[in-house]
């Protein structure tokens, strides 16, 4: 699933041929989604200009020019494609016509698994949104501090690996990321978020946001489905310390990465690095 880093590569792409654009056609090929996409929204977003994309954890949330807000969540293989050309391709699912400095531009939908979503609303009803009113603080925001993990944390019983994926509490990671942050930050993904020391908390902030930042500076990860919106995939994955390194030597200490499946997820550590 294209996590943080995926979605802001995707946002800032859709973001320079989007900005101040026209809809000009909107349609879809298929509506059912993980949840059915509403009858009237192309009727509803037609002709309206967008404003600048930004994203929110895992959402990419486009406005526009009649206080609505467009949705999309890539789910565990959507992808956005931006064309010039008309070409519908297998498991498009949405396709749409922009104007911009009069040019045209396709942008399409496309996701084999339907495990994404699309959407239209109220600005207003920002907050109130079923896909983003629980979810929790940026980690790449200011919001983001040990005070505000620590006040989390109080009287849980949680691991640190699945409190990091945990959606209402930090927007955005999920399994790749938190393998990476847990490492470089020296900690057992076990650990139980209770006996985090304050030094604990502040390396696991510190190594998110490097992370993060890096992977987005190199255009995301490539797992599986993600691609860019020009078709380019990213190539963070060569960059990476131990997801999906198992048996194979830890770059600190020769020791080998092991694999822990927690709460059903793959996780990559190397037990002598992260205690």
């Amino acid at each position: 699933m294209p996590e943080l880093p995926e979605v802001e590569t995707v946002c800032r792409a859709l973001s320079k041929v989007l900005t101040n654009s026209r809809i000009k056609k909107i349609e879809f090929y298929r509506k059912d989604l993980r949840w059915q996409v509403k009858d009237n929204l192309e009727v509803s977003l037609k002709n309206n200009i967008f404003i600048d994309p930004y994203r929110r954890g895992k959402y990419i949330l486009i406005p526009t020019n009649t206080d609505k807000i467009f949705l999309i969540h890539l789910g565990m293989s959507g992808q956005i494609r931006i064309k010039k050309k008309d070409i519908v391709q297998k498991h498009d699912h949405m396709r749409m016509i922009v104007e911009n400095n009069n040019k045209h531009f396709v942008v399409t939908y496309n996701d084999s698994r339907r495990f994404g979503y699309i959407d239209l609303f109220k600005k207003k009803e920002l907050r109130e949104h079923f896909l983003l009113s629980k979810i929790g603080v940026e980690p790449l925001g200011r919001e983001l501090t040990t005070e505000y993990l620590k006040n989390n944390f109080k009287k849980r019983v949680i691991n640190i690996k699945n409190a990091l994926i945990d959606q209402k509490i930090i927007a955005g990671i999920g399994n790749i990321y938190a393998s990476e942050i847990l490492y470089k930050a020296k900690i057992n993904p076990l650990r139980k978020v209770s006996s985090l020391s304050q030094n604990d908390l502040n390396s696991i902030i510190t190594f998110t946001k490097i992370i993060l930042k890096r992977s987005i500076d190199v255009g995301g990860t490539t797992i599986r489905d993600h691609m860019q919106p020009d078709g380019s995939l990213g190539y963070f994955k060569q960059k990476l310390q131990v997801y999906g390194k198992v048996n194979e030597k830890c770059k600190t200490c020769n020791s080998y990465i092991v694999k822990e499946v927690i709460s059903n997820r793959s996780t990559f550590i190397c037990k002598h690095c992260q205690i």
